[in-house]
């Protein structure tokens, strides 16, 4: 059995900062629209490779210029294209929480559309508390095996912060998605210290050519972004595993380019989790704190 990668993504302070007392002590539209994004929509390298027989259109290799070294220090915005639409013909990414964190989300925004959800949770029973449609798991190690012999996209973990610690520690975790909130803030649960010598900082010019091979519908945003009504400073960073840095600008895949095809046909089809699997011997997911960014679609109508 081969265990798939996976990413992370998560805002965090200065101080690693995550969240207190269940809440996030920012607002950061533009975090969740880029949330919304990533998660949607980036295709890891393993992905692509996976799906390679599946293209069916051939690769256009999408070129993009800046006029001067001024322009090139610019931030660039995120797209506001919604409703995210999925053209290429890889199955659904998926996001994997902890029970707190998904409860965190709205009812009425819950599963999170356009990707396969999977909670975690030491509870055996609480795979009875949800939509039919959401995989429920008691452990990470039970979910990637699960996740092993189904059809799917790109991984990531989004909170809280035990599955971040257990994350960051596993040997599959390949990328990190990290919003910098600049500053200081008081926080009861952290994002866990980033080993220096797994992971690598990925420069602006890696992460132009991730971006340009890997997303579909958004742009990068270079440099320290500042939000107009907070004035709350942040920054989107990608680090990754020191010996596998991401896909270079030169890489041969381009989901830019790849074959339309009906999203509700890529949609894995999704067992029902037995709620009577023996618990081993694993960290409680059932955190305090949600790491989960505000609604999507409220952060949608600000924007």
């Amino acid at each position: 059995m081969t265990i798939p990668q996976f990413s992370m993504i998560v805002a965090a302070a200065s101080n690693k900062g995550i969240g207190k007392g269940g809440k996030i002590p920012w607002r950061i539209p533009e975090d969740v629209r880029y949330f919304k994004n990533i998660t949607c929509l980036f295709r890891d390298t393993h992905t692509l490779n996976r799906y390679e027989t599946k293209i069916s259109k051939p690769i256009v290799k999408r070129q993009r210029t800046l006029e001067s070294v001024e322009e090139k220090d610019k931030p660039v915005l995120v797209t506001n294209n919604f409703p995210i639409k999925i053209t290429d013909n890889i199955p659904q990414n998926v996001v994997v929480m902890g029970r707190n964190t998904w409860e965190s989300i709205p009812e009425k925004f819950r599963p999170m559309p356009n990707r396969i959800n999977v909670v975690l949770s030491r509870n055996k029973e609480y795979a009875k508390n949800l939509p039919k449609e959401v995989q429920c798991y008691l452990s990470l190690k039970e979910c990637l095996e699960n996740l092993s012999k189904q059809e799917h996209g790109t991984i990531f973990l989004i909170g809280g912060g035990q599955i971040y610690k257990e994350g960051i520690q596993h040997p599959s975790c390949e990328n990190l998605f990290i919003t910098n909130v600049k500053g200081k803030y008081d926080c009861d649960t952290f994002f866990p210290e980033i080993p220096s010598d797994t992971f690598k900082l990925n420069d602006n010019d890696t992460i132009e050519g991730i971006f340009l091979n890997s997303m579909k519908n958004c742009e990068w945003v270079r440099g320290v972004q500042t939000n107009a009504k907070s004035g709350i400073k942040f920054e989107f960073q990608i680090y990754s595993k020191c010996e596998h840095i991401l896909d270079s600008p030169t890489k041969k895949y381009n989901v830019n380019s790849l074959a339309e095809s009906n999203s509700n046909s890529t949609t894995s089809s999704i067992p029902t989790p037995s709620p009577s699997l023996e618990a081993v011997s694993s960290p409680s997911y059932d955190d305090t704190t949600s790491s989960l960014p505000s609604s999507e679609d409220e952060a949608t109508e600000e924007s």
